[in-house]
C-alpha cells in the first residue's frame, strides 16, 4: 500500500520535475552500467579503488532515486534542482570515462596480436617483358609468400610455367633483370625490400604486378609471459614498411630497424641495444647461412627472433612493430618532440619522395612527424652510416618516451591512441597492455618527484667493415661483421638487468670537475682481432695457387677434375685451370677446414687423369702481397 501510495503522490507532482526525474534515472542507470562493464575490463588496474568507484556509483544511483523522489512529492526545488544538476554532470563524467576506456581498450586490441595473419604474393616481371615462360619461384617450403602463396596462384590461374628453383630473392632478381627468367614469385613487401640495393632503387616503376594473391592463417605467435610486466623482460622494437593497411595483421615487412630493450620493472632501468642492418651473421630460417640481419624478415617474425636470440643467446619475450608513417602520426599527435640534430642532412619524406625532400640544420631543435622520421631514417650522409643512424633512433625512442610522459590532456590522449592503434603491432596480450599501467605510475611519480622516469642504458656494437662475394653479380658487396668483446659486454649487460647473471661491482672510479659527463656507451670501444680472411675468387685461377694459399691458411684443397658432362665445368675457363670451386668467394674463412675446386679438362681426356699442378710450388710472384692482391682480384 505504501509503494501504491507513493507512486500515487509521485504522478500527482509536477510533470515537468517527474519526467526529468525519470530520464535522468534512465540516463544514469545507462552511464553507470557502461562506466561499470569499462573499470570491468581493466583487469589490473588499480582493483581496490575500482570497486570502490563502482559502489560509490550504485550507492548514489541509490540516493538520487530515494532523495529526487522526497524533492518531488515535497515539492522542494531548490534541493530538487540541485541534485538533478549534479546527476547530469556525473552521467556525462561516466559517459566520457566509457568512452575513453573503450576507445583505449578498442586500441590496445588493435596493437595486439591477431588472431589472423595475411599472407600476400605477387608474380611480378619487367614492365617491358610481354612473353612469359620462365618462373622463378622460392625452394624454401616454409616461406608461406615465395611459396604456398605462388602455388595457390598457380591453381587458380592454371599456370602452365616452367618453373626455375632459388635458394632466395636476391639471386631471383638478379636473373629477372639479367632475363634469365621472365617473372619471378615475390613476397608483397618485395619494393621495399629491394630498392635498399642501388641497382633497384627504381624496382617499383620497373616491374609489373602480373597476378596477386592473399591468404590467411590463424596466428600461432604467442607471447612468452604470464600475463603481466611484473618480471624483467626483452621487447624487440622494429621498424618497418609495411604494405598493408593495418601493420597487425601484415605478415611481410621490411625490417629496417632492429633495437632489442631489456626492461626491469622493479628498477625501472632499460638497456637499448640496437642492431645494425647490414650485420652478416646466420640467419635462422636459412639453415644457418650468413647473410644481413635485416634479410631475416623475409621468413617473418619467427624468423627475426630466432635469428636474433641465437646471437645473444637471450629469449625474446615480446616484439613491437611500428610502421615508419606511425613514426609521422604519432610525433604529430604529441605535437612534436625535442631532439638534438648532430649532423644536417637532406632525406626523402615519408612516402619515400624527394620531391618533398626534409631537410634539417645541427642543433637542438623541435622537430615535427615528418622531420622525426626524416632523422629516424636518414643514413647515406651520415660520418659513420647506419651506426650514427642507430643513436639517432635511439634519441628519437627517448624523446618520444618522455612527451608521452608528459601528457596532460584527454585530447592527447585521444589523438596518441588514434595514432598508434593502426601503426603498431605487438605480441602483448591485452591482459599484459594493461598491467603496464603500474610501470607508467611509477615514471610518472619519479616525474612530479623531480627524479628521471626511467634510467636508460645505451650499447653501442662495435664492428668492422666485410665484403661479400656476389657470384650471380660477380661483385662484393658491403656488410658488416662485430667484434666479440663488444658484443660479450652488450650481452651481459642485457643480462644483468634481466636479472639472469649477477653485475659487476666497479671498484674504480674518477672524473674531471672540467670535464663534461658523458654517458658510457655499453659495448663502444671494446676491439679484438678478427679473422678477416675469407675465401677468394679462384675461377680461373691456377691449381697451383689455390694449394699454396690453402697451406697458408690451413685449408685442405680438394682437386676434382670435371670435362663438359659435369656440372661444375665452366666452359668460360681454359682447360687445367679451376672453373668453379665449392664455397662462394666472400665467405668467411670462420669454421672452414676444406674446399674443392673444379678443374676443367678437355672431353677426350679421362677426367681422373691427373693434371701437373705442381703443388710443391709456390707461385711464381715478387712478393706475398702480389699474390693475395691477385687472389682476391684487389688491382
Amino acid at each position: 500500500m505504501k509503494l501504491k501510495r507513493s507512486f500515487k503522490r509521485l504522478f500527482c507532482a509536477n510533470k515537468v520535475r517527474m519526467i526529468i526525474y525519470l530520464l535522468l534515472t534512465l540516463l544514469f542507470v545507462v552511464a553507470g552500467s557502461l562506466f561499470t562493464y569499462s573499470l570491468i575490463k581493466l583487469n589490473g588496474i588499480e582493483n581496490t579503488i575500482r570497486v570502490i568507484i563502482i559502489i560509490f556509483v550504485i550507492l548514489y544511483l541509490g540516493y538520487f532515486i530515494y532523495k529526487g523522489y522526497k524533492f518531488i512529492v515535497n515539492k522542494n526545488k531548490i534541493k530538487y534542482i540541485i541534485i538533478s544538476i549534479i546527476t547530469l554532470i556525473l552521467s556525462i563524467i561516466l559517459l566520457i570515462i566509457s568512452y575513453y576506456i573503450n576507445i583505449a581498450y578498442g586500441a590496445i586490441g588493435l596493437m595486439s596480436q591477431n588472431d589472423n595473419l595475411y599472407y600476400t604474393g605477387y608474380l611480378i616481371s619487367l614492365k617491358d617483358n610481354a612473353n612469359i615462360s620462365k618462373v622463378g619461384q622460392i625452394s624454401n617450403k616454409n616461406d608461406i609468400e615465395g611459396y604456398e602463396v605462388a602455388n595457390q596462384i598457380i591453381k587458380d590461374n592454371k599456370l602452365d610455367y616452367e618453373i626455375i628453383s632459388y635458394d632466395d630473392y636476391d639471386d631471383m632478381i638478379i636473373d629477372l633483370y639479367n632475363k634469365e627468367v621472365d617473372a619471378i614469385f615475390v613476397q608483397s613487401n618485395y619494393v621495399s625490400y629491394f630498392q635498399n640495393d642501388d641497382d633497384y632503387q627504381n624496382i617499383a616503376s620497373e616491374t609489373k604486378i602480373i597476378y596477386k594473391k592473399t591468404i590467411i592463417k590463424k596466428n600461432k605467435n604467442e607471447s612468452n609471459s604470464n600475463g603481466t610486466l611484473n618480471k624483467p623482460f626483452t621487447i624487440l622494437l622494429m621498424g618497418v614498411d609495411s604494405t598493408e593497411d593495418t601493420i597487425a595483421s601484415a605478415n611481410s615487412f621490411n625490417g629496417d630497424t632492429l633495437m632489442l630493450v631489456t626492461f626491469n620493472p622493479q628498477t625501472l632501468n632499460a638497456t637499448m641495444f640496437s642492431i645494425p642492418r647490414d650485420l652478416y651473421i646466420p640467419i635462422a630460417c636459412r639453415n644457418g647461412a650468413s647473410a644481413k640481419i635485416n634479410t631475416s624478415s623475409v621468413g617473418g617474425m619467427d624468423c627475426v627472433e630466432e635469428t636474433i636470440e641465437d646471437l645473444i643467446d637471450i629469449k625474446i619475450d615480446y616484439y613491437a612493430r611500428i610502421d615508419f608513417k606511425g613514426v609521422v602520426d604519432l610525433v604529430e599527435a604529441l605535437d612534436g618532440i625535442d631532439v638534438n640534430v648532430t649532423y644536417p642532412f637532406c632525406e626523402q619524406d615519408s612516402n619515400r619522395d624527394y620531391t618533398n625532400a626534409i631537410c634539417l640544420k645541427e642543433g637542438y631543435q623541435h622537430l615535427n612527424g615528418e622531420e622525426a622520421l626524416a632523422y629516424a631514417r636518414h643514413r647515406h650522409t651520415l660520418p659513420t652510416g647506419d651506426l650514427q643512424r642507430i643513436q639517432n633512433q635511439q634519441l628519437i625512442v627517448e624523446a618520444i618516451a618522455k612527451k608521452l610522459l608528459s601528457l596532460n590532456t584527454i585530447i592527447d590522449f585521444d589523438n596518441i591512441l588514434k595514432a598508434i592503434s593502426k601503426n603498431i603491432s605487438t605480441n602483448l596480450s591485452e591482459n599484459e597492455i594493461l598491467s603496464s599501467y603500474n610501470i607508467l605510475k611509477q615514471m610518472m611519480l619519479n616525474v612530479l618527484s623531480d627524479k628521471e622516469p626511467i634510467v636508460v642504458s645505451k650499447a653501442y656494437l662495435e664492428v668492422y667493415d666485410r665484403r661479400i662475394y656476389n657470384a650471380k653479380k660477380n661483385t662484393y658487396s658491403a656488410a658488416l661483421g662485430y667484434y666479440e668483446r663488444s658484443l660479450e659486454e652488450i650481452i651481459k649487460a642485457l643480462k644483468v638487468n634481466l636479472g639472469l647473471i649477477e653485475p659487476t661491482l666497479i671498484t674504480d672510479f674518477s672524473f674531471d670537475a672540467n670535464t663534461p659527463y658523458e654517458q658510457t656507451l655499453i659495448g663502444k670501444g671494446l676491439k679484438n682481432e678478427v679473422d678477416n680472411r675469407a675465401i677468394p675468387n679462384f675461377v680461373g685461377k691456377s691449381v697451383s695457387e689455390a694449394e699454396y694459399w690453402g697451406k697458408e691458411n690451413n685449408i685442405t684443397i680438394n682437386k676434382v677434375m670435371v670435362n663438359s658432362s659435369d656440372e661444375h665445368y665452366n666452359s668460360l675457363i681454359d682447360d687445367g685451370l679451376i672453373g668453379s670451386q665449392s664455397i662462394k668467394a666472400g665467405t668467411s674463412l670462420t669454421n672452414i677446414s676444406s674446399l674443392t675446386i673444379y678443374i676443367n679438362v678437355s672431353d677426350n681426356k679421362d677426367s681422373d687423369e691427373d693434371i701437373d699442378t705442381n703443388q710443391d710450388e709456390e707461385p711464381e710472384t715478387n712478393n706475398d702481397d702480389d699474390v693475395l692482391n691477385d687472389l682476391f682480384d684487389l688491382n
